[in-house]
């Protein structure tokens, strides 16, 4: 699976005061809902030495985060002598018994690179993500992410130790876990991680807008929108520009910071939008990861031409696949602006309608509305947001899904606003960037503190005109 790891660091300020010898590394860890992703840092020289990232164990208890919370508030089972692994307990112990092995295996491709006769000891650990997904990490109930107000137990922002993680005992809300495995109490055993270890979770906005957002944040170079931290920290120079950041996936987070202006003091505005599955390729009839097979660019040159991850015969779709398949079609009078087939127009065996790319892959009807309805999303929030900014702000796109898409396509079906087409900047991980910049620099965690403490939220869904504005945004 090919899943983006590389981002765009900030600006460190030197502010640790201990020495670090070279033996000394840091852990940085991404935990998405689809990915994670470790790096291991060296703390004296700041330099990655090694990076290790695989797909979510977790998926077998859900592909989206919807279906991991329902797992995971489902009630015990009663009347049946078979013993079956509570919902809390198969979420926490998977992705706890994933993120040892990863340890594990980083800590060895790192040694293998260092001088030699040094042992690596791992002095700390920043672990990011959203917020549903830091409550499995911690053990954290998500009882209030499954329905409204969405009022989530923790916001994180503390340090703990990784036995305390391990054991899901990070706090007094966290929820009775069952004994571990035996498997698992071997793993624990042989960890490459001390106990005492000490495990940083940076603070979240809310349900829907966790910490990576807010390492994005720091990664992309927002300011704290207080006046205290800048006058107090020369490395953090002002910013008189708007700044838009948007990770976009199957929940779309969307922060827009606005500077100081006449008189008006900076503030961050946020909001998430809800596009589904669509650009994971999840709910297209052919769709399937950015992996060896997938078709991630479509060309017109009289036929229709498929580049293929790995150069391989194609055996499915992924998401940026889908966004140049889109505008390609559109562009081409495959389909109209409404998004309706209007040539080389295909049947599939039950009689349905679809559009054939390969001998092995289609686009059918239904996979075109799901784009329009992902995209008709994404596209609300951006343009409810670029309202809000005093002129064209720098858009940064974060995450892998973003590293990923041709940005004219983007804006050709509308996902992005042409305004934004020529001010794009990539960030690609922005949040695992961010996590590793806070193993280096305690101003760094305060100012993820106040970023989440003075960022405003914005529900979408609460805007007046919002279901019109959707509406009027599904068409290309």
């Amino acid at each position: 699976m090919q899943i983006q790891t590389e981002g765009v660091m900030p600006q460190i300020p030197d502010d640790y005061e201990e020495q670090k010898s070279l033996a000394d590394v840091g852990l940085a860890v991404d935990v998405g809902t689809t990915t994670v992703a470790v790096s291991v840092w060296s703390l004296s020289t700041r330099k990655c030495i090694a990076t290790v990232a695989e797909q979510n164990n977790q998926v077998k208890y859900g592909y989206d985060i919807i279906r991991r919370i329902s797992y995971a508030t489902r009630p015990p089972l009663t009347g049946s002598a078979q013993v079956v692994e509570s919902g809390p307990s198969a979420l926490h112990y998977s992705i706890i018994g994933q993120l040892e092995k990863m340890f594990t295996k980083a800590l060895a491709l790192a040694s293998s690179k260092a001088e030699r006769g040094t042992q690596l000891n791992i002095s700390r650990i920043v672990i990011t993500g959203n917020t549903t997904m830091l409550s499995f990490v911690c053990a954290v109930p998500v009882d209030g992410l499954a329905a409204a107000p969405f009022n989530p137990a923790s916001l994180f922002g503390f340090t703990t130790e990784w036995h305390k993680v391990r054991s899901g005992s990070v706090s007094s809300v966290c929820q009775p876990l069952d004994s571990p495995t035996a498997d698992m109490i071997n793993l624990y055993e042989s960890s490459v991680v001390d106990e005492s270890t000490p495990v940083y979770f940076p603070p979240c906005i809310g349900a829907f807008i966790g910490a990576d957002t807010v390492c994005a944040m720091l990664s992309a170079g927002f300011p704290a929108p207080t006046s205290a931290l800048s006058q107090s920290h020369t490395w953090e120079a002002p910013l008189k520009a708007p700044l838009l950041l948007a990770d976009i996936g199957t929940n779309t987070e969307i922060v827009l910071y606005v500077p100081q202006q006449e008189g008006k003091p900076a503030r961050i505005l946020c909001t998430s939008a809800a596009a589904g599955p669509a650009f994971e390729a999840a709910n297209i009839s052919c769709g399937m990861p950015s992996v060896e097979g997938a078709i991630d660019k479509i060309e017109y040159n009289g036929d229709l031409v498929c580049h293929v991850i790995g150069e391989k015969n194609a055996r499915g779709i992924c998401g940026s696949g889908l966004i140049s398949a889109g505008a390609t079609l559109l562009q081409n009078k495959f389909i109209d602006k409404n998004g309706v087939f209007q040539r080389s127009v295909s049947k599939l065996g039950d009689g349905s309608i679809c559009i054939q790319l390969t001998p092995a892959v289609y686009l059918s009807q239904q996979d075109i509305r799901n784009m329009q309805l992902a995209k008709s999303a994404v596209k609300t929030g951006l343009a409810y947001m670029l309202e809000r900014s005093p002129s064209v702000p720098v858009f940064c796109l974060a995450g892998g899904f973003g590293s990923h898409i041709n940005i004219s396509d983007a804006c050709a079906i509308g996902l992005i606003p042409k305004a934004l087409e020529n001010r794009c900047v990539n960030l690609g991980n922005a949040a695992l960037a961010g996590a590793a910049a806070l193993l280096f620099s305690k101003a760094l965690r305060q100012k993820v503190v106040d970023l989440a403490k003075h960022s405003i939220q914005i529900n979408l869904a609460a805007v007046p005109d919002f279901q019109q504005r959707y509406l009027g945004s599904i068409d290309f």
